[in-house]
Formats: C-alpha cells, sequence, structure tokens
C-alpha cells in the first residue's frame, strides 16, 4: 500500500488564472447583493474549472485558489487547525483577508462540467461543498459567482437519516385505512336490570343469551339430564392436617359452598329448566313488555374479596448495564470518526503539497493516535498509523535537503522570531516574549491550549495557533542554533548544532529559566524534557499528566507578564514513546516522524480580557 510521500516537485498544484467573463456573459450572483460599490474592499478569488483529477475535491480546490490569492496580497499564513474544516477554514481566511483589508470574499466559480460525471451530476461530496458555500452567503461576507454552463449541473440534495427512509418506505406500502363496520347485533329486549343492581329472571338472560336454535339444543339437554339444581351441593372442607405436616399445595384449600339463595348460577338454571317446561316464548318472541311488568328479584349479595398485597419473586437475571465507552477529551466525535480518519489516511497516496500532509497530520493523523491510545479504534488502525507515518519519515528526510537550498519551504521553528514580530504588530503588543517548551509535541500540545484556557479565563487570550516543522536532527541543540543564527543557518551547518543543552532536573524543572540563541534572549521550560528520560505510564495518561503540569508552571508565568504582551509559546521538537509491558519506555528523539518534525505554536495576549 503506497501512502502519502513528500517531494520537492510536490507544491500545491496553483489553479490557472482564469480571466475574467467577458462583459456579455452574465452570471449568477449569491450573496451582498446590489453592493457593486464595494469592490474596492473584496478579495476577489478566480476559480478555475477542476479537471477530472479534482473530482471530489472541489473543496481543496476552492481552498487552494483562496490561499493563492492571500498569499499573493501578504496575508499571515493560515492556523494550525484552519483546515479542519470548512466553517473553520472559511473563518480563518476572513480573519486573515480582514487584516489585509479585505473585509469581504469574492468567488468567481468558472465552468464545473470538468468534475461531473457521465450523467452531468456532481458527485456527493462536492455537492454538499455547494450547498454549503451558498449557506454560507447568508450570514458570511461572501459573494459567489457561478458561470452560466453551471446551470445544467446536476446536484444532489442534503442526506436523510436510513430511519427516516425506512419510515417514508413503511408509509408508502401500508394499505389505506378503511374503518371496519361495526358487527350487526341483532336486536333484542335488553335485560333493564342488568347494571342497576336487580337480577334478572331466568328468561330474559337466556333470550339475551342464546338465539331460538341454541335454545332449542339447551332444552334438549336439560330434558336429557334432569338434574335438580335447587338443592346446592355441600361445601368441600379439606380435613385438618396435624402441625408441621407438609404443604402439598393448592387441595389445602377449601372450597366456597355455593348458596341458592344469594342468586348464583344454580338458582337460574332451575329457573331456565322451569320455563322451559312450561312451554313459554324464547329468543325474539319474548315480550319486553312482559318482562317489564314482572317485579324483580332482590338483588345478589355481592362478593367481598380480600386484598393481599404480593412480593414479586426473586428473580435470577439482573439487568447489567454495559460500561460506558471511553470518549477523548481532544475529540470528542473520535467515536463516531475514527473510521473516516482511517480512510482519509488510507487513501492519502503519492506525493502531496506541504498543506494537505499538514491538513491530515492535524485533521485525522493525531486524532486517530489518540483514538487507539484510549481504545477508542481499535488496534486494526494501527498498520494504517504506523504505514503513513514511515512514509513520513521516508520522504522528509529524503527532500530535506533540497528544502535547506530551496526558497519555498513550510514554516520552521527558525522562522518564530519573525513570526512573533509579525503577529505582535498585528495584535497590537506592546512586547513580545519567546516561550521555548523543550519536547513539546503537537497533541500533547493541544492538551496545553485547554488547560490553560481554563487557567487563564480572562487574563490571556489564545490569539493565534501555527503549525511548525522541525529541521533534522530534532534536538534542541540544533533548534537553538537555527533560531540564533535564522535562514542562512540551513545551507551552513555547524558543529554547535551536535553540543549537548543543559536541561534542568528535579523542582528546578518546573521553572522557566533565560537562555541565549545566538543574539536573541527567551524562557525555556525543561519540565517535558526531564519527564521523558524515565519511563512512565501508558501514553494517554502520560500526556495528560505531562499537559497538568506544564500549565501549572506555564499558567502562573503568563500572569506576570505585564497587559498586551504578546507570549508565543512553542515546542522545538518532538518525541516518540514506545510501548513497554502496561506503560511507556523513555522517550526517543532525533529521527523525522511526524511526532518529532511537526509542533505547535500558540501566540497569548496577556491583559485584562473582557
Amino acid at each position: 500500500m503506497s501512502t502519502p510521500g513528500l517531494s520537492p516537485r510536490a507544491a500545491a498544484p496553483a489553479p490557472a488564472v482564469v480571466p475574467r467573463a467577458p462583459e456579455g456573459t452574465r452570471l449568477a450572483s449569491f450573496g451582498l447583493e446590489g453592493d457593486a460599490g464595494a469592490a474596492h474592499d473584496e478579495l476577489h478569488v478566480q476559480v478555475a474549472p477542476p479537471g477530472p483529477v479534482q473530482r471530489g475535491r472541489l473543496r481543496l480546490w476552492i481552498e487552494g485558489a483562496i490561499e493563492d490569492e492571500l498569499c499573493r496580497q501578504g496575508a499571515v499564513p493560515p492556523g494550525v487547525t484552519a483546515s479542519s474544516d470548512l466553517d473553520a477554514s472559511l473563518s480563518d481566511q476572513l480573519y486573515r483577508a480582514r487584516l489585509i483589508e479585505r473585509p469581504r470574499l469574492h468567488l468567481e466559480i468558472d465552468s464545473l462540467q470538468g468534475i461531473a460525471n457521465l450523467s452531468g451530476a456532481l458527485d456527493a461530496e462536492d455537492s454538499a461543498v455547494l450547498r454549503w458555500w451558498l449557506a454560507a452567503t447568508l450570514e458570511r461576507p461572501v459573494r459567489l459567482a457561478f458561470h452560466p454552463s453551471n446551470r445544467w449541473l446536476g446536484v444532489y440534495g442534503p442526506p436523510v437519516t436510513f430511519g427516516a427512509l425506512l419510515e417514508t418506505q413503511r408509509a408508502s406500502l401500508a394499505p389505506a385505512a378503511v374503518p371496519a363496520a361495526p358487527p350487526e347485533v341483532p336486536e333484542r329486549a335488553a335485560p333493564a336490570s342488568l347494571g342497576t343492581g336487580e337480577r334478572p329472571s331466568a328468561k330474559r338472560a337466556m333470550a339475551a343469551l342464546f338465539d331460538d336454535e341454541d335454545f332449542e339444543e339447551l332444552r334438549e339437554c336439560l330434558e336429557v339430564a334432569r338434574v335438580d339444581l335447587t338443592t346446592p351441593p355441600p361445601p368441600l372442607v379439606a380435613e385438618a392436617e396435624p402441625a408441621g405436616a407438609p404443604d402439598d399445595g393448592p387441595g389445602d384449600l377449601a372450597a366456597p359452598a355455593l348458596d341458592a339463595d344469594a342468586g348464583l348460577p344454580g338458582d337460574w338454571a332451575t329457573e331456565a329448566l322451569r320455563a322451559l317446561d312450561a312451554g313459554e316464548p324464547t329468543g325474539d318472541a319474548l315480550d319486553a313488555r312482559e318482562l317489564e311488568a314482572r317485579e324483580p328479584a332482590p338483588a345478589s349479595a355481592p362478593l367481598a374479596f380480600e386484598a393481599q398485597e404480593l412480593e414479586p419473586a426473586p428473580s435470577a437475571l439482573r439487568l447489567v448495564e454495559p460500561p460506558a465507552p471511553p470518549v477523548s477529551p481532544l475529540f470528542p466525535t473520535a467515536t463516531q470518526d475514527w473510521q473516516r480518519w482511517q480512510l482519509e489516511l488510507d487513501a492519502a497516496r503519492g506525493p502531496k503539497p506541504l498543506a494537505v500532509i499538514e491538513r491530515l497530520f492535524t485533521s485525522a493523523y493525531v486524532p486517530l493516535r489518540d483514538a487507539v491510545a484510549r481504545g477508542i479504534a481499535p488496534a486494526s488502525a494501527t498498520p494504517v498509523l504506523d504505514a503513513w507515518a514511515k512514509s513520513f519519515d521516508k520522504s522528509y528526510s529524503d527532500v530535506f535537503e533540497a528544502l535547506c537550498h530551496r526558497g519555498k519551504r513550510p514554516q520552521m521553528t527558525l522562522d518564530v522570531p519573525e513570526l512573533a514580530q509579525r503577529l505582535g504588530r498585528l495584535h497590537g503588543a506592546r512586547s513580545v516574549q519567546l516561550v521555548l517548551v523543550d519536547g513539546l509535541r503537537f497533541d500533547l500540545g493541544l492538551r496545553l491550549q485547554e488547560r490553560l484556557r481554563a487557567r487563564l479565563a480572562e487574563q490571556a487570550a489564545l490569539a493565534e495557533r501555527l503549525l511548525l516543522w522541525s529541521a533534522l536532527p530534532t534536538h534542541t541543540s540544533a533548534q537553538l542554533e537555527l533560531i540564533g543564527r535564522g535562514v542562512a543557518a540551513l545551507k551552513e551547518r555547524s558543529s554547535g548544532a551536535d553540543a549537548e543543552v543543559v536541561v534542568a532536573r528535579g523542582r528546578t524543572a518546573q521553572t522557566l529559566r533565560r537562555v541565549k540563541a545566538g543574539f536573541r534572549e527567551l524562557m525555556k521550560l525543561d519540565l517535558v524534557e526531564a519527564d521523558l528520560a524515565a519511563p512512565g505510564p501508558a501514553e494517554a495518561v502520560r500526556l495528560d499528566e505531562l499537559a497538568e503540569d506544564v500549565a501549572d508552571a506555564l499558567g502562573g508565568y503568563l500572569t506576570t507578564l505585564p497587559p498586551r504582551t504578546l507570549a508565543f509559546v512553542f515546542g522545538d521538537h518532538g518525541f516518540l514513546l514506545e510501548p513497554q509491558g502496561s506503560g511507556t519506555a523513555p522517550a526517543r528523539q532525533g529521527g523525522a516522524s511526524p511526532e518529532e518534525v511537526l509542533v505547535p505554536a500558540f501566540a497569548w495576549l496577556t491583559g485584562s480580557m473582557q
């Protein structure tokens, strides 16, 4: 399986500059209608017509066109999580456009026929991108213009849940509900005494229950049996058993006696037999007026029941709630998204531009690695992660020498002084302070960011987040030399890069100390580097504990800085933690893996924040 590589020729292919549409061509516009006078403060971006290679990548094609225009206008580089999703990317681009006094975005999208399929329709991913951009014009300072040829493109609508689809299918297959006709009941003389506490006569009861044919069959049965039901049978009484005798079950209970005078079924059957012998009319021939004229029999005595509270029988079955699945504090949607991250890494084949590699690292590699470490994603995702990391290691090692002599390269740790000064001017800071956290790799930096945000509250605000690349070898001494000497140090590496840097140990590691990098002075925290020299717990637990300790040390220091100070907190290199028993071994440094090369940088602006 081939994995993403990095080569000096893998720069992002800039979309060709598309000439403006002729005067006679009308473009369908959306957003900021009637604001023709605002063209001077717009960032005008022309999106070239994509080809079949860009099918399913319309989002990256549009973002690449905007990034190229921002670069031509001299805007600052994008933030760390700028490419994590469409909303974050547009927010970052609009923010950087405002810094160059272009608060509005005008996109001119040329023909999209090149990425349509044989039926003339865009795929689901590109359709979702177009729907999102159209919705963005309603709430963002964005204006879209489409070439007229896009009018006949097929575009998919928003998806529906599978449950809703099932309900729709079930409703279409269900027959129309037809109210059932009530059953025809023959009209009979209703026993008026029923429900009023009066006992009905035998003739009225029999007429209400049987028709003529059934009544004749009952008459024949009674003629054969001629059972005298007037005398109730003797009550059944169980013999008393000696004390301590075993309980044989229901046979020990006494049956209640039948009382003929109480209106029980024995008296009704006798009256019915006499009525049959007398040849009285039955069924529909029974005169209701005659029934009403008779004096009703006394009401039957109500039956008394003794309420007893039954205890539920103990059950051998016990409901056991399944344990709650683990949740990642950094990526709350890891349970639903880890498969998508794995597919993105697995599908990234061949050389890729630097921007794509950074996006895959921040939005797929780091979240999936954290999900595997916390047990959210299965161990089957580890080979995909290892393959992507191995490809990154080999590609960066092969291309590093070429990057040192090329003008176009990623933002590196040696650019920290210039980046900090530029951000300080943009945010109106009175002073800039460089803070180096030795060994701060990217995922540890994300943990640190959330904890610092909670600790600082209104005392400091996060102004910028950046992603930096460490030079090879990824040691503190090499990075300090590059920071002190600048870009020239990339072409001429001195022997000073191999010199050891003193690392504070014990309690002194929790205190920031001043170090020199050439003629520049910065503050350095050795807490992470000191902890990595010894074995520790599992990777996720170890990084969480380290983030707590670093947040305590940095939080106390940042609160002592004067207001409007831009504290540029950054890492110089990362590290690798290998499993050792139930924990992790001492960290490994100096290589070209993504954990060792890619490090975070945060610009905190101190002072009272409202």
